[in-house]
């Protein structure tokens, strides 16, 4: 999510570069536009917002912090790139891993198993792999740029029928209305090769066992007082979750209130 901060930090990295000698205020005004049009490999055709994104990413991509593309969209990938090259250029270190690197949890009927890459390619087999296609129960809309619609994700083929049973529930249990408007249909991803957000360990995403809902308004390290799915009305869709066995870090650990996760957490 492009925020004034974010703004602030872009320009920042293009001062550094030479090409910007205005105040840094967060307010992407003339200046800042003369020396994004200045950056070597941002297409001059992007909207102002993407050239910013798209500024972010390339340096993030310079310094080893991969977005997974250099597309002028602030989605997942960017939003972890860019924690790690803010911390890289402003503190000289990357952020410490800072997450549990074993997780368990009681509730499991699936006999999903222990959050830690040794259990889980034991269980699921190796990361990015034996993934298959679900269609869903209702149709979501990506959280991040395009904001497209989603029919179908991509998830491991050991938790596809249970997944359709929770989001089957749901349906029944909420109707689209609702869902719609506790945003139960905003889709922040499921399956994606990547590490954890602020370590080095695969996160269960790798395997295509969890999914992220609604993450504007469920931030990753927010609690239960900011985070959407923290009230009261979403405790039926946690319960339904937990019913297969699928475990909110939210309701777990008090942080990542968007993420979902069929691998046991520690309570």
């Amino acid at each position: 999510m492009l925020t004034t901060d974010n703004i602030k930090f872009a320009q920042h990295l293009l001062a550094l570069k030479g090409l910007y000698r205005d105040e840094i205020d967060g307010f992407a005004g003339p200046k800042t536009l003369a020396a994004l049009n200045a950056v070597s490999g941002l297409p001059k055709s992007w909207s102002l917002e993407k050239k910013l994104v798209g500024l972010i990413q390339l340096e993030a991509k310079a310094k080893g912090f991969d977005p997974r593309g250099i597309d002028g969209y602030w989605g997942p990938d960017t939003d972890i790139a860019f924690e790690q090259l803010r911390s890289k250029i402003l503190f000289g270190t990357t952020p410490a891993p800072w997450r549990p690197e074993e997780i368990i949890s009681p509730v499991n009927p699936n006999n999903w198993p222990l959050d830690n890459p040794a259990a889980l390619e034991t269980f699921f087999g190796k990361k990015a792999t034996n993934l298959t296609s679900l269609e869903l129960p209702y149709p979501m809309k990506l959280s991040f740029p395009p904001f497209t619609e989603v029919k179908k994700i991509t998830c491991h083929k050991l938790v596809k029928d249970s997944l359709h049973r929770v989001l089957s529930r749901v349906k029944a249990t909420y109707g689209t209305g609702e869902i719609s408007r506790l945003r139960l249909d905003v889709f922040g991803g499921c399956f994606n090769d990547r590490p954890i957000r602020g370590g080095t360990r695969p996160s269960t995403h790798a395997w295509g066992i969890a999914l992220d809902f609604d993450p504007d308004n469920n931030q990753l390290r927010w609690g239960r007082d900011r985070a959407s799915f923290a009230r009261p009305e979403y405790v039926r869709w946690w319960e339904i979750w937990e019913a297969e066995g699928w475990v909110s870090l939210g309701r777990a650990r008090n942080f990542d209130w968007m993420h979902v996760q069929a691998a046991k957490v520690e309570t």
